[in-house]
């Protein structure tokens, strides 16, 4: 048991690596707060901030010595770094001299703002290993607690490539899922259509005016199903942005939520130069903002904006006049994954202004996205 206690208590004590900024301020600090209790008796103005100035340099001397050291040691000592008798050693050097600093420093400040320190002891044996105990222990903390911000910093970095990763798998499902449904309804569902139509014509005319009539509105249906609504079904799943327009696939888009809400667009040409996957991620930022301005409003209009300055900042606002929420109730659900998805790819910033009673705006700004090669 005893055993244990002193391989721990070598353990705690080092070596660990020399941080010169950490040293810095460890050491600039113990002087600083020593010195500084002797601008309370200057009187205010140039006096008392040339003292200050005085105690800052002077309480600069030992940390600047450390941290100099530290790098010295770092790169061009040729004994083991690992090994903690040396360790103790380089330490005891650097605190050996800021010991034979402190009666000069004390010399100086009296002589320039009349500092007098009653407490000041000599060198000696005793005060020397003392002070080289608080440094080796003051070291080993600074080093625990640097080791903790470092794991927390790695362990957020981790998250944050999880949430990247995930990100970019949830778009990709997505994608691959608006494909899929998008091939399905034309090589399946277009071509049973256009099977029963061709059906329903070769038996027209056969029977009476009024089942015929009934036979021809159904084959006209038909046919405007095939044509037209099926047809913009799937190019709203899986719009071609690369030989379309952003302002037609969004145009295409919003005609079937114009019998619900009023809808203003307004995209930059400028924006359609950008590259055709940052245009689907425009689009799909569009598509959920609409349904959720439709679904969780319910709103009367919508305004969407999309710009590209000639900084190669491009900037999304959907607003509505639905009836807004406080931005601590804003619940996140699929399309708010999927926004944030996108917003993620593409390196975008998004802001929520919204409050009960005034509606609802998004905005997300990318910067230096991908034009098209």
């Amino acid at each position: 048991m005893k055993t244990e206690r002193i391989k721990w208590l070598i353990k705690l004590i080092g070596p660990y690596p020399y941080n010169p900024y950490l040293l810095f301020l460890f050491f600039f600090s113990l002087y600083f707060f020593r010195f500084i209790r002797v601008i309370g008796y200057l009187p205010a103005g140039q006096e008392r901030w040339r003292a200050g100035g005085i105690i800052i340099l002077a309480s600069a001397v030992p940390g600047i010595v450390f941290s100099i050291g530290s790098i010295l040691l770092t790169r061009y000592r040729f004994w083991s770094s690992t090994n903690t008798f040396f360790y103790i050693l380089e330490l005891a050097f650097f605190q050996y001299l800021n010991l034979l600093y402190l009666p000069v420093i004390t010399q100086i400040l009296q002589d320039q703002v009349g500092y007098f320190d009653r407490t000041l002891i000599g060198l000696s044996n005793n005060i020397f290993i003392a002070s080289l105990i608080l440094v080796l222990f003051a070291l080993a903390l600074m080093h625990q607690s640097e080791k903790k911000i470092s794991d927390r910093l790695n362990l957020a970095t981790k998250l944050v490539g999880k949430l990247e990763s995930e990100r970019q798998g949830l778009i990709h499902s997505d994608e691959r899922l608006r494909r899929h449904t998008s091939q399905f309804l034309h090589d399946r569902v277009q071509s049973d259509l256009m099977v029963v139509g061709m059906k329903l014509k070769s038996i027209s005319g056969q029977s009476s005016p009024g089942v015929n009539e009934v036979i021809d509105r159904a084959i006209h249906r038909l046919e405007t199903t095939r044509a037209s609504d099926l047809r913009n079904l799937i190019q709203i799943l899986t719009p071609n942005l690369e030989a379309g327009t952003l302002a037609s696939a969004i145009d295409a888009l919003l005609e079937q939520y114009r019998s619900n809400m009023e809808i203003s667009v307004n995209i930059a040409s400028a924006t359609e130069k950008l590259d055709s996957e940052v245009l689907l991620g425009i689009f799909r930022i569009i598509e959920q903002s609409v349904l959720n301005a439709l679904v969780h409003g319910p709103a009367n209009r919508v305004q969407i904006g999309v710009t590209t300055n000639s900084d190669d900042t491009t900037e999304i606002i959907v607003s509505d006049d639905g009836p807004g929420v406080s931005l601590e109730a804003i619940n996140a659900g699929v399309g708010t994954a999927i926004i944030d998805s996108w917003v993620g790819i593409l390196n975008g910033r998004k802001v929520i202004d919204s409050a009960p009673g005034h509606g609802y705006q998004l905005r997300i700004t990318f910067a230096d996205l991908r034009l098209r090669s």
